[in-house]
């Protein structure tokens, strides 16, 4: 394959060949569950709530595992370790992508519209930006440069 030759190797490609999806749903779903536990006094609320924390901790610890594993394609770890706020993009979208949804849908379940819509983009990129930094000081500093 000619994955390494120019640009043609891209975050996205990166992320989804090295990615723990298995431990990445089992953090997500463990962290979404306790959440929803710890917040059942909200009621019908604690749902979309316990939904976003395991989005988060879906796409944060997927991306952790993967900068720092040592499973996957060896292409992908490189450019992962060699370009780590490229690859952290992808998470981030992902994050930021599934917190603004629940964001808009809560807003729109609770009747304002242009509220909703105004604090989907600020939760969405709040959240995108948090991972993006928190995973691409992870790469830069444990990413696997040489793998």
């Amino acid at each position: 394959m000619t994955l390494e030759r120019g640009n043609a190797f891209t975050p996205v490609a990166s992320a989804t060949m090295i990615w723990p999806w298995g431990t990445a749903t089992a953090a997500g779903a463990v962290l979404g569950a306790v959440d929803f536990l710890f917040s059942l006094n909200q009621g019908l609320g604690a749902i979309p709530d316990a939904l976003g924390t395991a989005i988060l901790a879906f796409a944060l610890v997927g991306g952790g595992v993967a900068l720092l594993g040592r499973k996957g394609d060896r292409r992908a770890r490189r450019y992962a370790g060699q370009y780590p706020w490229r690859f952290a993009m992808v998470p981030a979208a992902l994050g930021g992508a599934g917190s603004a949804l629940l964001t808009f849908i809560g807003g729109v379940l609770g009747g304002s519209l242009v509220g909703a819509l105004f604090g989907a983009v600020l939760s969405g990129v709040a959240a995108a930006a948090v991972i993006w930094v928190i995973l691409g000081i992870i790469g830069m500093v444990a990413g696997n440069k040489s793998a």
